[in-house]
């Protein structure tokens, strides 16, 4: 019978690392559990988020490949020190392909070993540091505003992490085309929550989508990029036509008397 079809079930492990202890050792179990042939197949990849509620960090699962999920029941997290002063097992919670866990104990400093075990003795570890792997929380509310008087669109949006502790510093990646090139995004990084756009580098008469993203950004916190926000959408204005007339005319004729006059010498 193979591991994936034990009806046993699945237990993560988020285990602290302890400068020379091995983490296992506060468990029977995992002490005397082995890697299994299958490392691979239960590879998985996570992620955290600081503050996402209130005071609460999350850490957030998935395996690499997603058709495991099926074959798994009965997954909860780990943690060592609770078993020490008597706190109670969590249950992870389950989100189509993904686990989660929210809790204020997170080991927010150095290494921790995040395991799934399947069945009796069969261990799969990844060495985390959880202040590595934050995802940030998308941003939101994007505003475009057009200033007729300075021909550019001041774009805006909020990030919930200038309120939080840890995760402050980010950086952004604005993305914008227009509606109808499907491929042809324009990137600006930015370190704050305000961009210019000016009209002359836009097409005119065009409707045009942009959105944004924030990855971590800072000496001690890293990771990867949030989720991109909702779209939000504007549309340049037309070329004025008849003002080009009147800014160009007079130009035009006061260059067509400087041709005549070169000319004119020429003949002399």
């Amino acid at each position: 019978m193979t591991i994936l079809s034990t009806a046993l079930g699945t237990v993560f492990y988020l285990l602290q690392a302890v400068s020379g202890e091995s983490g296992y050792a506060q468990n029977g179990d995992v002490e005397d559990a082995e890697p299994d042939d299958n490392s691979l197949l239960l590879s998985f990849s996570c992620y955290s988020q600081l503050e996402v509620d209130g005071p609460l960090h999350s850490l957030t699962c998935a395996f690499d490949n997603p058709d495991i999920n099926t074959k798994l029941t009965q997954i909860a997290f780990l943690f060592p020190q609770w078993f020490s002063s008597g706190g109670k097992l969590p249950n992870l919670n389950k989100l189509q392909d993904i686990y989660f866990i929210k809790k204020k104990q997170f080991l927010l400093i150095g290494n921790s070993s995040i395991c799934v075990k399947l069945g009796g003795k069969n261990l799969t570890c990844q060495e985390v540091n959880i202040a590595k792997i934050v995802k940030p929380e998308a941003p939101f509310d994007i505003k475009v505003i057009y200033r007729e008087e300075a021909n550019d669109f001041v774009v805006t949006f909020h990030t919930s992490h200038l309120k939080k502790k840890y995760v402050k510093q980010l950086m952004h990646d604005i993305a914008y085309r227009q509606e109808k090139d499907k491929k042809d995004w324009m990137h600006v990084n930015l370190f704050n929550t305000k961009l210019t756009l000016l009209q002359r580098k836009l097409q005119p008469d065009a409707m045009y989508e942009i959105k944004v993203r924030s990855i971590p950004y800072s000496e001690y916190y890293e990771g990867f990029w949030s989720e991109w926000s909702p779209s939000s959408h504007f549309r340049t204005p037309e070329v004025n036509h008849a003002g080009l007339s009147l800014l160009y005319g007079p130009l035009s004729l006061i260059i067509r008397r400087l041709w005549n006059n070169c000319v004119r010498n020429q003949k002399r």
